[in-house]
């Protein structure tokens, strides 16, 4: 897949279109989505980080972290931010990805993903959801992992689902059309849809035993990272410096990712800030991997540390 091929198939740009931090040397083509998890190549672009550390970056706004993956591993794009379940399930397969440095969190404290139905829907527990059409944003991959543990945990049969793959900030115009029953919403999508759903669960709840779990991380693809060392750790070195501004300074987010979602800074201000890792802990993507082993998504379990790139 070469990048006007994906651009064309997946609509990349969105309404924000590339985003350029200009600076001396090599370009490196770098994704973020419209959703909070992925947000830290934005932040960088926006408070002038990649210009400060002298890189010139390219960002493009990716609808979800399965489109996000396919570019990297097909050399449209460098580097991007995708969630644990999808990079997984690039390394099981022998896909030429790197794990180049972690991203969201979830935390109790901010549950991210919300399951939601209908205002006036008759459903109301996971049990309720048996058989019903839900919607995730990718197919598949980690959230659907997720949300059928936490259906089969709270008496649901997550087998019998239908689950129907569509971008999040629609899932509440579908509910309401009566498309799909459910959806496992994450923020700021939510926040933003809430007066028009009814949540009966956290699903990131039923991993880790509700511990902090990685939700997302930067990936890069295999052939740019081994010729451009230097780049990639520079690139890590810039998101790492990104996340710890970010948990720091939670009020100054807001208008970013205002910006970056559509969502009213207002709506956004309104729940807590989803924190970001500031170091490598494979243990915490472990959970994500041995969910989406349980489920058929990879074909098997492995230990985490594999994701990491050498050297960077």
């Amino acid at each position: 897949m070469n990048r006007a091929q994906f651009v064309a198939v997946a609509g990349t740009a969105l309404a924000l279109g590339p985003r350029v931090a200009r600076a001396a040397g090599p370009t490196i083509r770098v994704s973020a989505g419209a959703v909070e998890e992925f947000a830290q190549p934005f932040f960088a672009v926006q408070k002038g980080f990649f210009r400060d550390a002298g890189l010139n970056v390219e960002l493009t706004v990716i609808p979800g972290g399965g489109l996000t993956t396919q570019a990297v591993v097909g050399g449209a794009i460098d580097a991007g931010i995708t969630n644990s379940g999808s990079m997984s399930s690039a390394h099981v397969r022998g896909l030429p990805v790197y794990w180049l440095c972690p991203g969201g969190i979830y935390s109790p404290a901010s549950p991210i993903a919300h399951v939601v139905v209908g205002k006036n829907s008759a459903i109301a527990d996971a049990a309720g959801l048996s058989g019903k059409t839900i919607g995730v944003s990718t197919l598949n991959d980690m959230v659907q992992a997720i949300a059928m543990l936490w259906i089969d945990k709270h008496g649901g049969d997550s087998h019998s689902a239908k689950w129907f793959e569509i971008k999040t900030p629609e899932m509440g115009a579908a509910i309401a059309a009566g498309r799909i029953d459910a959806a496992i919403m994450v923020e700021p999508a939510y926040t933003a849809a809430k007066d028009t759903v009814k949540v009966i669960g956290l699903p990131y709840e039923a991993l880790n035993n509700g511990k902090p779990f990685q939700t997302a991380g930067l990936i890069g693809n295999k052939a740019w990272v081994d010729a451009n060392p230097d780049l990639a750790r520079r690139l890590v070195q810039v998101i790492l410096h990104t996340a710890d501004w970010a948990n720091k300074n939670p009020a100054e987010e807001v208008a970013l990712l205002s910006q970056l979602t559509k969502v009213d800074p207002a709506a956004i201000n309104s729940y807590p800030r989803i924190p970001y890792a500031t170091k490598y802990d494979p243990g915490l993507i472990q959970p994500v991997i041995d969910v989406m082993a349980k489920y058929g998504f990879i074909p098997k379990a492995f230990p985490a540390a594999e994701l990491r790139a050498p050297g960077v």
